[in-house]
């Protein structure tokens, strides 16, 4: 009895200690510093405007904040964020990086991979943090194509095949930041009575859950996977075709499920005509929506803000009658040249739009355009490698460095709710006293 009660004693220590620490670590971030990750120091990029922006009503983020509160503190729930975007998105290096940071801040906050559509057999760039292979016919359609009419969702992108011998296997790499597993697959897929049906041999499935209506089925598995092989299997002679729109990874584990939804080339008309896009985002069911379309929209000699106004409130539009009170963020698009010899003006005018439109719709804004220094600043960015030669996307270590910027702007953020919160907390207990 002694024995029993000394390890209930030393278990509610442990508790206390941990409860204690996570306390110190989630209120004492810029104790340590201005900022949580130290970041090399360039001379052109304006650090002090590292911050998230509410130039609105900021309510729609503190309850975002209270929900990572939680899951520090009591380590529950799962926070989802969804990025949507262009090239920068698909590539997933700073958005990677984002999630990456978000899941090892502090220990267990793994909750999934998210998104990791098969870019490979669409002859485009897959994100480097898994490897795809494939075997069948399959035909590709992405929202920039604009010969190409097709049903599409939240990923932007589709893949159809009448092959019945086709197939799909991912693996997920094990040299980044994150070790990433997965006992859940969740398939986008077109669910009519036509459609082929997934199947993953050799995975002991526990529970099936379809929902016709918002265009899934999620696969429940009795163990944890790193990698999987999905078949198509034709049950009924009615069957012909299979339509994929994402797959998405998670876990049973508390903690952040980040899904990158990027399509080289897209601007908001892209995202606009994806018929499934409330439907795909309702399933998923995010605490944040990031918006990162615009470097796209402003590549061109004839860029009109009223034209990017209308587009932006569109897609706001979209979002909140499908998640009324879902944290929306939109970020301002990087510094650029136009051709590789015009430094791009476009950019001002459409951050101009995005102020106007977040103030609106009580949206944050990640200024990242102001961040790397404004106008011409991507020359300075390419003097240092940080970015490639056609002065739009960025080099390794520049989107690396980017996601480090976007996330210690978020911290400061979470950092600022908690000491407002603190603030208030102790106002109430001195009003309490008196």
């Amino acid at each position: 009895m002694k024995e029993k009660c000394s390890l209930v004693q030393i278990n509610n220590f442990l508790k206390y200690t941990l409860l204690i620490f996570v306390l110190l670590i989630a209120h004492k971030f810029k104790a340590q510093n201005d900022y949580p990750l130290q970041i090399s120091y360039y001379n052109f990029i304006h650090y002090d405007k590292n911050i998230i922006k509410f130039p609105g009503d900021s309510t729609d983020f503190e309850h975002l904040f209270s929900k990572i509160d939680t899951l520090i503190l009591d380590g529950k729930g799962k926070i989802r964020i969804v990025h949507i975007g262009g090239s920068h998105i698909q590539a997933d290096i700073y958005s990677g990086r984002m999630r990456e940071r978000l899941q090892t801040f502090y220990p267990g906050l793994n909750g999934g991979r998210g998104s990791v559509f098969p870019y490979r057999i669409s002859k485009t760039n897959t994100p480097k943090s898994y490897t795809v292979h494939y075997t069948g016919k399959w035909q590709s359609c992405r929202n920039v194509e604009q010969k190409k009419h097709c049903t599409l969702g939240l990923s932007g992108i589709a893949l159809s095949t009448s092959d019945t011998t086709a197939s799909i296997s991912i693996e997920l790499k094990k040299d980044s930041l994150v070790s990433y597993y997965f006992n859940q697959i969740r398939v986008f897929y077109k669910t009519d009575i036509a459609s082929f049906q997934p199947d993953f041999p050799n995975m002991k499935i526990d529970s099936i859950l379809t929902d016709s209506l918002l265009g899934y089925a999620t696969y429940y598995f009795a163990k944890e996977y790193h990698s999987f092989k999905m078949n198509l299997k034709q049950t009924d002679s009615l069957q012909k075709h299979f339509t994929l729109y994402d797959i998405t990874l998670e876990n049973d584990d508390p903690g952040f499920v980040y899904y990158a939804m990027g399509v080289n080339g897209a601007s908001f008309p892209s995202f606009l005509k994806c018929a499934l896009f409330e439907n795909h985002l309702k399933a998923i069911n995010p605490d944040l929506v990031i918006i990162s379309l615009g470097t796209n929209d402003a590549y061109t000699t004839h860029f009109k803000p009223e034209f990017y106004r209308s587009n932006y409130q569109k897609m706001i539009n979209r979002i909140k009658k499908t998640l009324p009170n879902v944290a929306i963020m939109a970020t301002v698009a990087n510094d650029s040249y136009l051709f590789r010899r015009y430094p791009n003006k476009n950019t001002e005018l459409a951050q101009k739009v995005i102020y106007d439109v977040a103030k609106k719709n009580n949206c944050g804004i990640w200024d990242f355009y102001e961040i790397m220094g404004g106008f011409n600043s991507s020359s300075l960015w390419l003097d240092k490698k940080l970015m490639r030669k056609d002065l739009v996307h960025f080099s390794l270590q520049g989107y690396l460095l980017k996601g480090d910027l976007f996330f210690n702007a978020f911290i400061k953020a979470y950092n600022n709710y908690l000491d407002a919160k603190e603030h208030k907390e102790t106002n109430l207990k001195a009003l309490l006293k008196n």
